[in-house]
């Protein structure tokens, strides 16, 4: 190698780290900003130049333009992939937007599934050169599609002054970015993929045309099982605020934070059925032998509270915080929000965001959970958008006896990807949250929170 491939190949190794160093302040941006648009481009462009440097200094430029289009296909449709759910509630917001829900609103899951692997493969494509001259033809077909379609959302805004749709969902919940900042965004990048078009046939392929099928069929099925894995379980990476580790703050809850887990003791009288001794028992957190013990029903239970101390909010510990807006829950006319993200004690939420769509299959499992949380002591919601006649006829064809709260099916749907899914919090932080097909067993909630 000589002094001048030296050169270019360190330069290169350089421009990558420091994309890598934007990438990893990336996050700390606030959404729906030009400011993160813009770091967002300028990551993209000094990876696309590193890569270029290092691996095909001879026409650089050209390969910078091929770089920049493929790495903005791959992340586009990763996210898309790691979170099919959440394509699939954006598609019902278009088909919505259009009046055209009741045909396609069926088959949205299924096109957000095939749009994302689609981005993946043109991206991994344009990155391997695997048929340049095809996948920078599909690229461009893309942003022939999609300039126009954010275009119109974005002129729609201005003169209804209504959003028909909030943000495109092009990068899913990775970057939230409104009409206006998505459209400047495809103007952006329609040039990089026009000139890669352009310029195709400069591109040899890198592999055989055979080899290349076999590798893009291999691709395939990993991203549809990226997918797959996604809806059976969550997402591999969580982009969405609601992540685990995450503290949950509201400015309304005031400087000291509250438990609301006051100690519960049930006392009811039993009979010993061999003796006939009557007994007082704590039946929330010492139920008897009921092969010993039989409960008497003409005694009424003497329910007893043991009220817990505040603890001051500044001695909690916390490194990544999200502000919540109040009313996130609510308890019939009482915002119950507070009382959830302040409990300086476990609370668990078991989320349904419709019950009328919620998978009954691992009710039993949510239930044992809550029989368990009640004996310890522990706060356990269920959270809904459905109406109190719904709840009714939900708890008893499943046995869920736990009290509800109240909320939007956005913020639900947001909160964890599953109907039901199970979250568990402690000082307003995400411990942990599960789909209903990975709940852990009581046994495992006993050391979990032991």
């Amino acid at each position: 190698m000589d002094a001048k491939r030296r050169l270019l190949f360190f330069a290169g190794l350089i421009a990558m780290f420091f994309s890598l160093t934007l990438f990893a302040n990336f996050g700390y941006l606030e959404d729906a900003s030009w400011t993160k648009l813009w770091v967002l481009v300028a990551m993209i462009a000094v990876a696309s130049l590193g890569l270029a440097l290092v691996f095909n200094p001879e026409q650089i430029w050209l390969n910078v333009c091929r770089y920049f289009s493929g790495i903005l296909f791959v992340f586009s449709g990763f996210v898309k992939a790691d979170d099919p759910l959440g394509s699939k509630y954006k598609f019902i917001d278009y088909f919505e937007a259009w009046g055209i829900d009741d045909i396609f609103a069926p088959a949205a899951l299924t096109f957000g599934i095939i749009l994302s692997t689609i981005e993946l493969l043109v991206g991994l494509a344009l990155l391997f050169k695997l048929f340049p001259k095809w996948s920078s033809l599909c690229a461009l077909i893309f942003m022939i599609v999609f300039i126009p379609i954010t275009f119109y959302l974005a002129m729609q805004e201005n003169v209804s002054g209504k959003e028909l749709v909030h943000d495109c969902g092009c990068f899913g919940d990775a970057l939230v970015l409104t009409n206006w900042q998505t459209f400047v965004k495809n103007l952006v990048i329609v040039i990089p993929v026009i000139i890669t078009f352009i310029f195709s046939n400069r591109f040899t392929d890198l592999i055989s045309n055979k080899k290349s099928i076999i590798l893009l069929s291999c691709l395939t099925v990993v991203i549809v099982g990226i997918s797959f894995y996604a809806l059976r379980h969550l997402p591999p990476i969580d982009f969405r605020p609601y992540k685990i580790g995450v503290t949950l703050k509201g400015e309304k809850c005031g400087d000291v934070t509250i438990s609301n887990n006051d100690k519960v003791f049930q006392y009811a009288d039993f009979i010993n059925l061999q003796t006939g001794e009557h007994k007082e028992f704590d039946i929330v957190n010492n139920y008897p032998d009921y092969t010993i013990w039989e409960y008497n029903p003409d005694v009424p239970i003497r329910e007893v509270r043991e009220k817990s101390e505040p603890v001051q909010s500044d001695t909690l510990q916390t490194e990544n915080i999200y502000m919540v807006e109040s009313l996130m829950f609510s308890d019939g006319d009482r915002d119950a929000t507070c009382d959830i993200i302040t409990d300086t004690s476990y609370v668990l939420m078991a989320i349904h965001y419709d019950l009328k769509q919620s998978n009954p299959k691992n009710q039993s499992k949510v239930n044992a959970v809550y029989d368990w949380a009640k004996s310890k002591g522990y706060v356990f919601y269920g959270a809904t958008s459905s109406l109190d006649d719904v709840i009714e006829d939900y708890s008893a064809k499943t046995g869920a006896a736990y009290p509800y709260v109240s909320a939007d099916d956005i913020l639900l749907k947001t909160i964890v990807r599953s109907n039901p899914g199970l979250v568990l919090l402690k000082n307003g932080k995400i411990i942990n949250k599960w789909h209903h097909n990975d709940i852990p067993s009581v046994e495992e909630f006993e050391q979990m929170c032991n």
